[in-house]
């Protein structure tokens, strides 16, 4: 299997948030675990539960839900591995012992955008039979359910959720004259917006929009994907084809062309290592005026070293435009999800800590510490966590989300998007060129037969 990209790591960017003494559901009053059968069973023998963090915010709730499934059953046991290695280290040596002959860890922790490689190759069980006895999956909106979804089946319980706002510096379009409450009417707007800040505000980068291979998945997901979306085209049709040089594609390609042509976003973001790091700090500080970036990034901007009240001051954040001035709308996706291995020969407590972990208040404890949109909607009434008025607009504006796909091949196709955008960005190819090259370079990369042109 093709090893995809890791995708960025938000966690390293935020700062902890104070914590705000919520409850946590464990011991012995914690509620039964379905197990797929009419009730709850006893469970017994032992699980491993693998996971990376980099942050520090999760260990305490992996702890916690261990120790109250070793409570509940006195005859489980229950092993943490806790690798302290990047996400992307991870995936790869997971895969390695995944696809090999020994024993796996029974659950597992990595990213919801490998659904459909992992559930492909095997290496994951499907949930349904276990969320069908779970009283607690009504919780779920639909979407979200969508978002763990992959041919017709469910393979992961997410916690919190991916979101993209764009974010707008009110300072910044004051000084261009826009006025601090200016938002762009449509997607072609924010380079107008971009261009008023060249032209009048010095010391301050317009706009960065994320290109080429540097820019990681962000050159998709935060980039390309929501271009061709707001030109009201598509990555991927209904049938699972993937599309190529089609009319919504091309004016992506152009958007980029006018982006980069015209100075509105620095060439360094070709080459520079990360430079997702340096733009988020850039308009957390005032040094960027507008960016396109996940909904997390905006709990960092109210920690040291910046200041709260002068990012809730400052820092405007609306759901991404459309070409026609219609419905706005976000990016989803699952974000950080547990799964249950197929190798596990204690499948039934493996889901049991799935779901112990997945408690109402757990969910949204994490989630206040570790800002992002609450994957649970009763987690969202928690009053602690309804206290944050940006995480309670960004799980509101889950309702506008429209989900990353799933589909197995996506790491192959965040490398053709990453080749076409970094063509036109650096000047190399121009965009019809490059839309030829995308078709082409999608048939190599995942067979002629899943591709279409429109």
């Amino acid at each position: 299997m093709e090893e995809r990209r890791p995708m960025i790591s938000r966690r390293v960017f935020l700062q902890a948030m104070a914590a705000t003494g919520l409850a946590v559901a464990c011991g012995p009053s914690a509620q039964p675990i379905a197990t797929g059968g009419n009730k709850a069973a006893t469970l017994s023998g032992t699980i491993t539960v693998s996971y990376p963090d980099e942050l520090g915010a999760k260990p305490k709730y992996v702890d916690q839900a261990a120790q109250a499934l070793k409570t509940k059953y006195s005859g489980l046991d229950v092993k943490i591995d806790l690798q302290k290695i990047s996400s992307g280290d991870y995936y790869t040596k997971l895969l390695l012992a995944l696809s090999g002959g020994g024993d796996v860890p029974d659950v597992i922790h990595v990213g919801g955008d490998r659904i459909g490689e992992l559930a492909d190759a095997g290496y994951i069980e499907p949930l349904d039979k276990y969320v069908s006895q779970w009283d607690d999956w009504k919780n779920y909106p639909q979407a979200v359910k969508d978002g763990v979804s992959y041919q017709g089946k469910v393979w992961a319980i997410p916690y919190g959720l991916d979101m993209r706002w764009l974010y707008i510096r009110r300072d910044a379009m004051d000084k261009a004259g826009l006025s601090a409450d200016w938002t762009p009417k449509n997607v072609d707007d924010i380079l107008n917006g971009a261009k008023a800040v060249k032209d009048k505000v010095s010391g301050v980068i317009p706009y960065a929009l994320y290109a080429g291979q540097a820019g990681d998945t962000g050159t998709a997901n935060h980039s390309f994907v929501p271009l061709v979306w707001a030109y009201g085209g598509d990555i991927i049709d209904k049938s699972g084809k993937w599309i190529g040089n089609s009319d919504a594609i091309r004016k992506a390609l152009d958007y980029y062309q006018r982006t980069y042509s015209g100075g509105l976003t620095p060439k360094e973001i070709l080459t520079s290592t990360k430079p997702w790091t340096a733009m988020r700090e850039n308009e957390g500080k005032g040094t960027l005026a507008l960016l396109f970036e996940g909904g997390w990034v905006y709990g960092g901007w109210q920690n040291p070293p910046f200041d709260k009240s002068a990012t809730e001051k400052n820092v405007h954040y609306v759901l991404h435009p459309t070409s026609t001035g219609g419905p706005a709308f976000t990016i989803g996706g699952p974000g950080t999800v547990w799964y249950v291995t197929a190798k596990s020969k204690n499948k039934d407590a493996a889901w049991a800590f799935i779901a112990q972990w997945n408690n109402k208040d757990t969910v949204a404890k994490l989630n206040i510490e570790d800002p992002h949109p609450v994957a649970r909607s009763d987690s969202a009434d928690v009053a602690e966590f309804k206290a944050q008025p940006y995480l309670v607009d960004s799980t509101k504006a889950l309702e506008k989300a429209r989900f990353i796909p799933t589909d197995a091949n996506y790491g192959k196709v965040i490398g053709v998007i990453q080749k076409a955008t970094g063509n036109v960005a650096s000047g190399q190819m121009s965009v019809d060129d490059a839309a030829k090259r995308y078709a082409d370079d999608l048939k190599q990369a995942i067979g002629a037969d899943k591709v279409i042109t429109q």
